[in-house]
Parts: structure tokens; C-alpha cells; sequence
């Protein structure tokens, strides 16, 4: 059994989020986004980013488990492996929809930088508060406890 930790795994995603972000506002910018509006589409993609998942009230109504306590057996993925694996689906998702308007809606694609960049700021704030013995098995969801 293959582990993450829950503070890793959400610390080692946010450089690739914001890199994308980043990524996809200089896209717009080249496709012909105005400065100004690319610039305020950015920033208000990741700002709505950022205050709808701090305030989500969805978690209210989430199921709360204790975590079970580790396999004994079971080993931590590599760095690479914990970010690449958190890519998906919602970094994933939103740099695809942002490709797809670059042509069409380059402003579009700001704010989807912008939303990127949101996850990754997000991410960064949860690893910082995140405790760092919770590990989870990413095929079934299920978090555990390492001592």
C-alpha cells in the first residue's frame, strides 16, 4: 500500500499550480488578452478561489472519520509521485478548459490561470496547518494515522 501525506502532497502541488497559472496568464497576454483586463481577471479568479474554498459549506456536511491507523507495511510516494497525483482532476481539469479558451477567450484563460494559481495558494495554506502524521491511500480516500 501506497501512501500520501495529506501536508506534502498539498505543499508539493503548489509550484505547479501556480506555475500554470502564471503559464496560462502569460498565454493570454500573447493571445491577445489586454494587460489590464488579463491582470484583473487573474487576480479575481484566484481571489474567489481562494475565499470559496476557505469557506465552503459543503465540509460542514462531510462524514468525520478518525483516521485508521497505518498498515505497518505500508510505504510514503515519493515527492514527484504526491504532486503529480494531487494534479488531478482539478489542476488538470482547469489547465485543459484553459487551453481551450486560449484561442477563443483569452481573458478566460487568465482567469483560469488565476483559478490554478488560487488552488496552489490554497494548497500552501493547508499545508501549513495540515497535521503532518495524516497520510491517505489515494485509490480508496481513506486517511490514516503514522506514529
Amino acid at each position: 500500500m501506497t501512501l500520501h501525506s495529506l501536508r506534502d502532497r498539498a505543499l508539493y502541488v503548489t509550484p505547479i499550480r501556480i506555475g500554470l497559472g502564471v503559464v496560462w496568464l502569460a498565454a493570454a497576454r500573447a493571445a491577445g488578452a489586454p494587460a489590464t483586463g488579463a491582470a484583473l481577471a487573474f487576480a479575481g479568479g484566484a481571489l474567489v478561489t481562494v475565499i470559496t474554498l476557505f469557506n465552503d459549506p459543503r465540509a460542514a456536511f462531510l462524514p468525520r472519520q478518525e483516521p485508521l491507523p497505518a498498515p505497518a507495511d505500508a510505504r510514503v510516494a515519493s515527492r514527484l509521485q504526491q504532486a503529480l497525483r494531487a494534479t488531478m482532476p482539478s489542476t488538470f481539469g482547469v489547465s485543459v478548459l484553459a487551453a481551450m479558451a486560449l484561442l477563443v477567450q483569452p481573458t478566460l484563460t487568465a482567469v483560469l490561470g488565476g483559478i490554478s494559481a488560487g488552488l496552489g495558494v490554497v494548497g500552501a495554506l493547508y499545508a501549513w496547518r495540515a497535521d503532518p502524521a495524516l497520510f491517505v491511500e489515494p485509490h480508496s480516500g481513506v486517511v490514516y494515522r503514522r506514529s
